[in-house]
This record gives structure tokens, sequence and C-alpha cells, in this order.
């Protein structure tokens, strides 16, 4: 089916139609105002033929366009053929000439005819929503519809007209069949189209307008019959032209039938409409009950309620379901969801390790290169030593020693920093840990930068080792880049105070660097957010220290003026017992 706006080869249908709609005003006042009831109903016959005929010849021209839709066009032309000749047969009716089979039932039977294949048409349009379960809901609100615009048609005039005995049986049951089709024609047009409501805009909703106007005006007429006039008088200001009307609106409508909703379009009030009529029902049911003369109808009506009352707990059923899927839906999604942000925030903290690493990499090679000088010429001491007869002095021994085992623990300590394994938390001294961290820290300097150690006294946290080292290799690593002149870097530790709550102690990192801009400050623990040359920093560093401290139970926060430094302050995991 296809979508969007359909090739009509009219010129400017739109202003078409609104002069017709004068047209139709003008004729209809005038025949009101200036003519004869006779001459009148004589207007208002030619007036119907005259815009009739313009809906067929659109509608028929609509059929005849190489398109999906054209076979309903070609019902919907016939049926307005059927409409024409309704209209026709009320000429020799109004000169009285004396053709019996035109009169009596036939116009009815007539009136069946076009209705059936008003429903067949829309049929032949494949509207139907694409999912079985939309299928079922909707048609539920269809048949719901339609049920209670007929308890509320029944209770006010089909009751007292079909049980009485004004009327023969035949006129009351074909009055009973029009009421019933054009209600059910209602049903099945919001049945089609509350699965995509554009399609209201377009044919669809002009058509549904039209079995609207329909059903109000056989209402019309058979309460003027019930009342016992002879003479159904039309209604003012040409409204019966409305009916046509409507059907000219659709033939000329540059909508396809099948129109589909933009994406991202706001839900549709048009979905509360099949409970209107509910409401209807169940004032007039109250009324009735109240007020109720206690007519034979009264029955039919019961059978309506349960009927409606069936239809609306199954409805119910389903949308409590439908609830229930997609609560069960989007409780997955967020479960995914969370296990997604749970993947990248590890895949984050690893890819800040691995820069970390590379960063400690760099100095650990610049050490290295001196431990391997030092060993190199207190390793040619020996050998000198040896070739002279001499034994080795073990002072030089001593000192190759040395230098081996701090190489080890320096690489031990950067391997350990690499490791992914996760490490449970335990109890830490941050003195302690600050003292056994300084080489590695170190390495990360440049001669013109000097690391000072703060504090004393028993400081527990509850941690890791490698969650303290990541955090002062990225605080101390910024501090560094904050310095390229050279300064101190100072790691003041200040132990738990009653006074701070549940709290651990506070670890500071304070450089007399240049500060962070007070506009930047906000963003400075957003990822991938750096003040640094392209390709130098990641943006992920003080990201990864927040996103670690947070997990753990702590907090970061930091102080900051230009030209004056800045101070990052972090409160380590809380312990209830000391060491």
């Amino acid at each position: 089916m296809h979508s969007g706006s359909l090739p009509i080869r009219v010129a400017r249908p739109g202003r078409f139609l609104w002069v017709a709609c004068v047209c139709a005003l003008v004729v209809g006042i005038a025949a009101q105002l200036g003519f004869s009831e006779r001459n009148r109903d004589l207007m208002v016959i030619l007036g119907m033929i005259t815009l009739v005929s313009p809906a067929l010849f659109h509608a028929s021209r609509r059929a005849c366009l190489p398109d999906p839709e054209a076979r309903g066009w070609q019902l919907i032309s016939l049926f307005l053929v059927v409409a024409l000749l309704l209209q026709l047969i009320r000429i020799p009716e109004h000169f009285k000439v004396g053709w019996p089979f035109l009169y009596g039932p036939f116009p009815f039977v007539l009136s069946l005819v076009g209705s059936t294949l008003q429903a067949i048409a829309l049929a032949c349009w494949q509207l139907s929503p694409r999912t079985r379960f939309e299928r079922l809901r909707y048609g539920l609100d269809g048949l719901m519809f339609a049920i209670a615009v007929f308890f509320v048609l029944w209770g006010l005039v089909l009751g007292p007209l079909f049980l009485g005995d004004r009327f023969p049986v035949a006129v009351r049951l074909v009055w009973l069949a029009t009421f019933l089709v054009y209600d059910l024609l209602l049903g099945f047009t919001l049945y089609l189209g509350l699965s995509d409501p554009a399609r209201f805009r377009g044919p669809l909703g002009w058509l549904a307008a039209a079995f609207l106007l329909a059903s109000l005006l056989n209402l019309y007429i058979l309460l003027v019959k019930l009342s016992g006039s002879a003479m159904v008088p039309d209604l003012p200001g040409g409204v019966t032209f409305l009916l046509p009307l409507a059907y000219l609106a659709a033939a000329l409508s540059p909508r396809a039938v099948g129109s589909s909703v933009r994406a991202g379009e706001p839900p549709h009030m048009i979905h509360l409409l099949p409970y209107l009529p509910v409401l209807g029902a169940a004032i007039l049911g109250m009324w009735l009950l109240a007020f109720g003369s206690g007519e034979g109808h009264h029955p039919v009506l019961v059978w309506l309620a349960m009927g409606l009352v069936l239809v609306l707990l199954v409805r119910q059923y389903l949308a409590l379901r439908d609830y229930s899927i997609l609560s069960q839906t989007l409780e997955a999604r967020v479960a995914e969801r969370t296990l997604a942000l749970e993947q990248a925030q590890a895949l984050l903290l690893r890819t800040e390790r691995m820069n970390s690493l590379a960063t400690l990499g760099a100095g650990l090679a610049h050490d290295m290169n001196n431990m391997l000088s030092a060993i190199q010429s207190r390793a040619e001491l020996v050998l000198m030593d040896l070739d002279e007869g001499r034994l080795p002095n073990r002072k030089d021994l001593l000192r190759v020693q040395e230098a081996t085992q701090l190489a080890a623990a320096l690489s031990g300590r950067l391997m350990a920093l690499g490791r992914q394994d996760s490490e449970p938390p335990r109890l830490l001294d941050l003195g302690e840990e600050l003292l056994a961290i300084q080489p590695l820290l170190q390495m990360l300097l440049p001669r013109n930068l000097t690391l000072r150690l703060e504090g004393s006294g028993p400081m527990p946290f509850l941690g890791t080792r490698g969650m303290l080292e990541q955090i002062l290799v990225n605080l101390v690593g910024n501090a560094r880049d904050a310095m390229p002149s050279g300064g101190v870097i100072t790691l003041r530790c200040r132990p738990h105070r009653p006074e701070d709550g549940p709290v651990g102690p506070l670890l500071e990192v304070e450089d007399t660097g240049t500060g962070i801009p007070e506009g930047l400050q906000a963003q400075v623990f957003q990822p991938f957010f750096t003040t640094k040359a392209p390709g130098v920093g990641t943006g992920l560093g003080l990201a990864s220290v927040k996103s670690l401290l947070e997990k753990a139970g702590g907090s970061i926060q930091f102080v900051s003026r230009a030209d004056r430094g800045t101070t990052f302050q972090v409160r380590l995991p809380f312990v209830a017992k000391s060491i």
C-alpha cells in the first residue's frame, strides 16, 4: 500500500471543494428562505444530484489510476452511482408520477446495497493492522464503539420503533438494518484507522465523516416518521448537502487512503474515540434505570450492555497484558543498558590504566637506563680488580645487588599496575602505602619537579594498592603537566576525624601550577574532556579516578585558582574500626 500523497489530476482540489461548499450553502439558504416547501424539496434533490455527480466523477478518475487502491475506488464509484440513482428516483416521487415499484422498500434496499459496496471497498484497501495483537486490540475498539452506538440508538429510537406496531415488519427490519450497517461501517473505519491515525487526515477520515452524517440523517428522518409527520422536512441551510460534500472531499483528497504517520509524531487523542459512545451508553443506561418506563426493549439493552461489558473486560485484559509485556521489555532493556554501561566503565578504567602504564613505562625506561649504567660501571670495576689479581670490592658487588633489586621492584610495581585481574578490597594504611608508592611516582617527574609527602599517624582505609596507585598516577601526572617550568607537588594526608562523619582519611594532591580556568572547572570530570594538546591526553584520567572512587565508596573534589595551583581532595573509603 502506497503512503503519502496521490497524484490526483485536479488543479487545486482544495479550492474546488471550497467553491462547492460555498455554492451548497448558498443554494441551501436560498431554498430555505425563498421557495415554497414543494419547490424547496426539488431544489434539495437537484442540489444533491449536482454534488454527487462530481464526487462520482473524481472517484472514477481515482479508480482508473494504476494504483493498488483503485479497486476500492471502483466500489466507491459504484456506491455513488447508487446514491445518484436514489436521488433520481425522488424526482418522479416529487412530481407524483405513478411508478409504484419506485416506492416502498425499494429505496431502502438500494441504500443497503450501497452500504455493502462501501464496506467491501474498505476491505479492499487492506488497511488492517500488521500484527495479530493489533488486529485484536483495534478490532475490539471498533466493536466496542459499534455496540455502544447501537445501545444509544436502540434506547432512544430503535427500541420503540422495532417493538411497536406503527410500521410494517418489513419497514422496521429495513430501518434496523440501515442503522446497523452504518454503525458497523463506523466501527470498521475506526478499526482501520486507529493503527495509523494519519489515515484520518485523508479519504478514510472523510468517509468516516460521511458514514456519521448518513447515520445522523437517517436518525433525523426516523424521528420525523415517529412523530407522525407524512413529509420529512429538509434540514435548514442545506445541511443535507454535507453528506455528498464529504464524499467529494474524499475523492479530491491529495492523500492516499493508506497514508502513514510521520516518525516521532506524538500520540493522537483519536484513541479515546471508542470510549465516547461508551460514556453516552452509560449515561443513557443510568437514566433509563432511574426514569425509564419499563418498556419491552429493556431486555435488549441488557444484552447489549452485557456485550459491551464483555468487550471492555477483554480490552482491559489486553491492555494489562500489553503493559506487562512492555514492563518486562523495559526491565530487560534497562538491565542490558546497565550491563553495557558497566562494561563501558570497566573499559574506560582499563584504558586509563594502560595510559598510566605507558606513562610510567617511559619513566621506568629512564630509571632503568640509570640503573643499568650503575651496574655496568660497578661491573667494570670488579673486572679491573680481577684483571689486576685483586679480589672484587664487596662494596661494588653490593651496589650491583641494590641496583638490580631496585630495578626488579620498579618493574614489578609496573607489572602489578598493568595487571587486569580484580583484587578484593582490604584494610590498608594510607601513610605506609604512600611511602611504598613514592618511588613509582618519582619516575613520572622530571628533575625540575619535587615530590613531597606530608602527614603521619595511622590512617586506615578500605581499598586496594592498585586503586591507590592508579589514582595517584593520574593526579600526579596532571600536576606535572600543569608545571612545565618546574615546581612542587605535595601529597598531604590527614586521618579521619569524628566531626568528618562516616568518611575515610583525606588525601590531598597539591601543585603550584597554572590552575584550572574557572569556566572549565565544571567539565573537569567529564569523560574525554582535556585541556592538553591533541595526542597528549585522552581525557579519561579524572573521569576514571572519579568512577573508581565512587565505586569503592569514596569521593573526590578540587579547589583551583588561576596561577596559584590546584588541590585535589580525595576521600578514601571509610573503615568503621581502626587498625
